[in-house]
């Protein structure tokens, strides 16, 4: 590896350290955090979606393309596995203070594998990221520049992440002893002092995320213009119904009929509500209008979207069998979406035997 010397790595004493399986390739047990999380999925899901939709604004704008964005942050996710090996943790201001890192042994074949992108696409993606000095092929050596960093530089999502995680934290102190509520500024706080430590439990969970979804709609920018129009659905449904229009049998379903309820519910009132067009799509996510239409057809002809009386989409509701489907992958993805949050929270409670910013 090739970086500019860092100054302020803080070591971890793992013997000392009681979350240290925190480290492992398997998160946390935090099982009590995630029920309670689960058990307030319209809450949750409302905030989560606020989230997403940021986020994904913001990595498209990085980019212009979504495939080499998530060829980009799987590439980087790489240093933070590499600090983790060797038990060091490393602030944002430090993180992104460097100017090259080298990956050893990597080929396009593990990356298409691992990501479901074909190897051509792959190949192609990677060759322009070459072009734009964002990173440099040496045989099995990728060698990311300064220009990568900056690239995926989450400044903002530190900041939307922090509120996102503010208002679990309010959830979950509200029903258990489990937490006292933290602040967005102390969670924020933390999230830069201990970078890639949190990052790399992120990424654990953001990327397969893009991958399943990808996998899905058969492209990630489909992925996008479509879930706009589900948060869109769910927030002009959460606000006609002021939170009352799901009713959860918590004793009798298991998690995943619970996301499968959420979603039913959302999915079968799109009569209720104004759709969202194409212009508003393009604003919200920074796509461009002519590419958000294309999408948006594509997504009527997979039988997810259909439109209102006003020409407007609105998401569709689905046979019991695609719903099924659609649910499955939802239920998974959000269910390892809480296993994050429940890690994070338990990393900030023994944050006193974590190394302390300096």
């Amino acid at each position: 590896m090739s970086e500019k010397k860092v100054t302020n790595i803080k070591e971890i004493n793992f013997d000392n350290l009681k979350v240290n399986r925190g480290f492992s390739d398997k998160f946390i047990n935090s099982a009590d955090i995630e029920n309670i999380l689960i058990n307030n999925i319209p809450q949750v899901q409302s905030a989560w979606f606020r989230f997403q939709s940021e986020w994904t604004y913001n990595a498209y704008q990085s980019m212009k393309d979504l495939d080499k964005y998530l060829i980009l942050v799987y590439l980087i996710q790489k240093t933070f596995i590499h600090y983790t090996d060797l038990m060091v943790i490393i602030s944002e201001e430090t993180m992104y203070a460097q100017d090259t890192f080298e990956i050893d042994k990597i080929n396009l074949i593990e990356i298409s594998e691992e990501l479901g992108i074909p190897k051509e696409t792959v190949r192609r993606k990677i060759n322009e990221l070459n072009k734009d000095g964002i990173l440099e092929r040496l045989g099995k050596r990728i060698i990311l520049k300064v220009n990568a960093f900056q690239k995926q530089r989450p400044v903002k999502t530190v900041k939307t992440l922090a509120s996102f995680l503010a208002i679990c934290s309010n959830l979950i102190s509200s029903e258990s002893n489990l937490l006292t509520s933290v602040s967005k500024e102390n969670i924020e706080s933390f999230i830069r002092s201990h970078f890639t430590l949190i990052w790399r439990f992120y990424f654990k969970t953001q990327i397969p995320t893009m991958i399943e979804w990808r996998r899905y709609y058969g492209d990630l920018e489909t992925w996008v213009v479509t879930g706009v129009v589900l948060v869109h659905q769910s927030l002009k449904l959460r606000d006609l119904f002021k939170g009352k229009g799901i009713t959860l049998d918590l004793n009798t379903m298991t998690n995943e009929d619970k996301f499968k309820s959420v979603y039913e519910f959302i999915f079968s009132n799109s009569d209720k509500i104004v759709g969202v067009n194409a212009s508003s799509i393009a604003e919200i996510t920074g796509i461009p209008r002519a590419t958000v239409i294309r999408k948006l057809k594509y997504a009527s002809k997979f039988g997810l979207l259909a439109r209102d009386k006003n020409q407007l989409y609105v998401i569709k509701k689905l046979s019991p069998v695609k719903m099924k489907e659609f649910a499955k992958i939802a239920s998974t993805i959000q269910q390892r979406t809480y296993k994050f949050i429940g890690t994070f929270f338990e990393l900030y409670k023994n944050k006193a035997q974590l190394p302390q910013a300096k």
